[in-house]
C-alpha cells in the first residue's frame, strides 16, 4: 500500500494511477458482460421485461403491475429492455460512481485517499455484480454516489448550487429504487447532529435542509405528476408493504464486509469520525441510516448491501490514505464551524492492522470478481433461450419462470406475469398464470423456479394444445458462479403451442 505513494508523489504517475483503477473498474464490470456470471435470483429478468414493456406503450402501474419506484423501466425503455445494452448502461454509471467517490476521497484527504477509496470501490464484489447486471439497486446506489461529491463541495466552499445537484441525485437515487431516499435521511441526521453540537439551530442551515430536501423531490414529483400520485405511492411503497422478515438473510451483511474488510475501518473509528470534519460526518451519518434499515428492514439480500459501499469507501480512503500519509491528527477547519476538529490519530500500531485489512479485502474481493470473469461458461438461460427460440413468434408473448429467457429469446411476457418471483403482494397463483396464458395466445411456456411449484402447470398446457418440446434438466450443471444467498431455477422443461412445432 504504501508504494501508492511512488504514483502520488508524481503528477503525471498520479494520472496514471487514477486512469488503471478506472480501467480496473471497467474490466471487471464490462468484460463478457453478456454473460453476467452471478444474479440476483430472477429480478433481472423482471426489470428487463418491465423496461420492454414500458418501450412498448404499457403504462407503468396502470397497465403493468409494479411494486418498484419507475425511473429505471423508463431508462430501460430508452434501449427497449435489450439486455446486453441495459447492463452496459448500468457498468457505465457505475464506472461514474467510482470516479466521483475517487475526487470526494481526494477532498477530503488528498491523492493516496483518492487511490485507496477507488480501488475499494473497483472490485467491491457487491457492487461488481450488480453493476454487471441491469440492477435497481445498482443504479440507485450510483446515484447516490453522485450525490456524495457536490455535498462535500458544499459543505467546503458552501456552494449552494452544488447542494441542489446533491439533492437532485438523491432524487433519482430514490426515483430508481426507494432504499436511495435513505441518503436524504442521513443528511438529516448530519444536520440535526450538526444542531445538537451547536446547541441551536442554524437558520442558514435550516434553509440549507429545506433546499436539498425540495431538490430530492423534484424526481418523484415529476414522475407522480406523469404516472399519477397515488400509483406511484402505492408502486414505490404500500406495495413493499408485504414481505415477511426473514432473520437468516441478515447474513448478507455479515458478508458483504467479509468481503469487503477494508470497510470495517469506518465502523472501528466511528467516534473519530463522528467528532471529526463535516465531509467524514456526513458520510458516516448516512452510511448509519443506511446500515440501520438493512438491520430492521423484513428482508436484506446482498445485492441491497451496494448503497453502503460508496460512503464506506470514501471513509475507508480517507483513514487508510492518512495512514499511508503519516498524518498524526486532522488540523483541517470546517468551513461551517470556525473551531478546530478532533483528529484521527494514528498510534504506530495502527499500521498493521489498517495495513493487512486493506490488502486482504482488496485481494479477496478482486479475486472473486476476476474469478466470475474467468470461470463464467455460457448461462442456462442463454442456452434455453437458444433452443427455444425457433418456437417464438416474433415480437409475441411467452411465459417463463425467469422472464430473463424471454429477453434472450426476443419475446414480450404478459405484463401480469413480468414477476413471478416467490415474494410478491398479491401471491402468484395457478390461476392467475393460466388465465395470462390463453388470454395472450402465449406461444412458448418455459415451466422453471416459481413456476415448478404449480404441478397441474404441465397437465393444463398439454390439455390446450402444447407440446413439450424441451425436457427437464438442471440449472446446477451451468448456472452461475459466485452466487451468494440466491435461489437456482431448478428443473427446466418447455412446452410451445403445436402449431409452431
Amino acid at each position: 500500500m504504501a508504494s501508492l505513494g511512488w504514483f502520488t508523489a508524481d503528477r503525471r504517475r498520479m494520472v496514471i494511477a487514477v486512469v488503471l483503477v478506472l480501467l480496473l473498474a471497467a474490466g471487471l464490470r464490462l468484460v463478457n458482460i453478456g454473460w453476467s456470471y452471478s444474479n440476483n435470483g430472477i429480478d433481472e429478468g423482471v426489470m428487463l421485461q418491465r423496461a420492454r414493456l414500458v418501450s412498448d406503450g404499457y403504462v407503468l402501474y396502470r397497465d403493468l403491475p409494479c411494486d418498484q419506484a419507475p425511473l429505471a423501466f423508463y431508462m430501460g425503455a430508452v434501449f427497449g429492455g435489450d439486455v446486453v445494452s441495459l447492463r452496459a448502461m448500468t457498468a457505465l454509471l457505475s464506472l461514474a460512481a467510482v470516479a466521483a467517490c475517487m475526487l470526494a476521497a481526494r477532498r477530503l484527504a488528498g491523492d493516496r485517499a483518492m487511490l485507496v477509496a477507488g480501488l475499494l470501490l473497483a472490485v467491491d464484489f457487491a457492487f461488481v455484480r450488480e453493476s454487471r447486471l441491469f440492477s435497481l439497486d445498482a443504479i440507485s446506489a450510483s446515484f447516490l454516489a453522485l450525490a456524495l461529491l457536490p455535498f462535500i463541495v458544499y459543505q467546503q466552499r458552501g456552494d449552494r448550487a452544488a447542494l441542489v445537484l446533491s439533492g437532485l441525485m438523491i432524487g433519482l437515487a430514490t426515483a430508481t429504487k426507494l432504499i436511495g431516499g435513505l441518503a436524504l435521511a442521513g443528511v438529516l441526521l448530519y444536520f440535526v447532529i450538526g444542531w445538537a453540537r451547536d446547541r441551536r439551530v442554524g437558520r442558514a442551515q435550516a434553509v440549507d435542509l429545506v433546499l436539498v430536501s425540495a431538490a430530492a423531490v423534484v424526481p418523484v414529483g415529476v414522475f407522480m405528476a406523469y404516472l399519477g400520485p397515488s400509483e406511484v405511492l402505492q408502486g414505490m411503497v404500500l406495495n413493499q408493504g408485504h414481505r415477511s422478515f426473514d432473520l437468516w438473510l441478515k447474513v448478507s451483511i455479515v458478508a458483504f464486509f467479509g468481503l469487503n474488510l477494508a470497510y470495517l475501518l469506518p465502523v472501528m473509528r466511528a467516534r473519530v469520525l463522528m467528532t471529526g470534519e463535516a465531509g467524514t460526518r456526513f458520510l458516516m451519518a448516512v452510511f448509519i441510516v443506511l446500515l440501520l434499515f438493512m438491520v430492521a428492514q423484513p428482508l436484506v439480500f446482498l445485492h441491497h448491501m451496494v448503497f453502503m459501499g460508496p460512503p464506506l469507501a470514501i471513509l475507508a480512503g480517507v483513514l487508510v490514505g492518512r495512514w499511508l500519509d503519516g498524518e498524526k491528527h486532522l488540523d483541517e477547519s470546517d468551513t461551517s464551524h470556525k473551531v478546530s476538529r478532533k483528529g484521527i490519530s494514528q498510534k504506530p500500531s495502527d499500521g498493521a492492522w489498517i495495513g493487512v485489512l486493506t490488502a486482504v479485502g482488496l485481494l479477496l474481493s478482486a479475486g472473486l470478481g476476476a474469478a466470475g470473469v474467468t470461470m463464467q461458461g455460457e448461462p442456462v438461460q442463454v442456452k434455453v433461450a437458444a433452443m427455444i427460440e425457433p418456437y417464438v413468434v416474433p415480437g409475441g408473448w411467452m411465459v417463463s419462470g425467469d422472464p430473463i429467457i424471454a429477453s434472450y429469446a426476443g419475446a414480450r411476457v404478459p405484463p401480469e406475469l413480468a414477476n413471478v418471483a416467490y415474494r410478491q403482494y398479491p401471491d402468484l397463483t395457478l390461476e392467475k398464470v393460466e388465465a395470462n396464458i390463453l388470454a395472450y395466445d402465449v406461444s412458448v411456456v418455459v415451466v422453471c423456479y416459481r413456476l415448478n411449484e404449480f404441478t397441474g402447470l404441465p397437465q393444463f398446457l398439454l390439455d390446450h394444445g402444447y407440446v413439450q418440446v424441451l425436457g427437464a434438466g438442471s440449472q446446477s450443471e451451468d448456472g452461475a458462479v459466485l452466487d451468494l444467498f440466491q435461489e437456482g431455477l431448478g428443473t427446466i422443461t418447455a412446452y410451445a403451442r403445436a402449431d409452431l412445432v
